[in-house]
């Protein structure tokens, strides 16, 4: 959301627990407010027989939560998905920072996957955190090539691509020692055949460290690749301290 919208009720919000269950619920109204000298809308849901706790530890019947309101990069900053897609794609030896969490919801990818040039640079959260990209649709990276991709979280993926071959959240190769490292991703990945749940191979040389996955993986081909959690092919890679 870019403004505060003057109906709510083709709103939903769509949670999801620590099992990967998702649930939604009616939004009943949004307010703009300003919490710790940020700006936000506070999004109030109700579903029949919802119980929560608030910030006061007190039960209610509603569900709060808070969202930042879309918010230009500062340098090489980002807090909006669809602005860091586009600067990825167009300058793939950058460097790149989460500003915050972000939705990739209604960002339209490149092709295959939301950057489809071989991204050589740098991706990772602003130093001392670990913020999220939810929602993603596709492949984040086509290759990674002596690129490094670090402490960031991707959470409810939902990768349905049952048409295409070499599908995985992170990327399809890792080459040229490239680094995925302090990586989690939860949801579900659909594709053809050779699918995984962070990337489909270390091809030559390249590092997969302290990564992993949570949810469902499908391979709906018939060629007999590889389906697996983390990773399918290693080939003079490192891989350790899988999760």
């Amino acid at each position: 959301m870019s403004a505060k919208p003057s109906d709510v009720k083709p709103y939903y919000l769509k949670v999801t627990t620590h099992d990967n269950k998702v649930t939604k619920l009616a939004v009943d109204k949004i307010e703009e407010v300003t919490v710790d000298g940020k700006d936000l809308f506070k999004v109030t849901a109700k579903a029949p027989d919802l119980v929560q706790r608030n910030a006061d530890n007190q039960f209610t019947e509603e569900y709060v939560h808070y969202f930042a309101k879309p918010k230009a990069h500062e340098g090489d900053v980002y807090y909006d998905f669809n602005d860091l897609v586009k600067a990825m794609q167009a300058n793939p030896t950058g460097t790149f920072k989460l500003g915050s969490s972000m939705n990739a919801s209604n960002v339209q990818p490149a092709g295959k996957s939301y950057v489809t040039n071989a991204f050589k640079g740098t991706l990772e959260s602003i130093e001392g955190n670990k913020f999220a990209i939810h929602n993603i649709t596709r492949p984040l990276f086509g290759n990674i090539e002596g690129g490094t991709v670090k402490n960031l979280l991707l959470e409810n993926v939902n990768i349905d691509m049952p048409g295409f071959d070499r599908v995985a959240p992170i990327a399809n190769v890792i080459k040229n020692n490239a680094t995925v490292e302090n990586v989690k991703v939860t949801g579900n990945v659909i594709g053809g055949n050779d699918v995984a749940g962070i990337i489909n191979k270390i091809d030559g040389s390249g590092k997969v460290s302290n990564v992993a996955f949570i949810g469902k993986i499908h391979a709906a081909g018939n060629k007999g690749w590889y389906l697996a959690g983390v990773l399918g092919e290693n080939w003079k890679g490192i891989v350790e301290s899988l999760r």
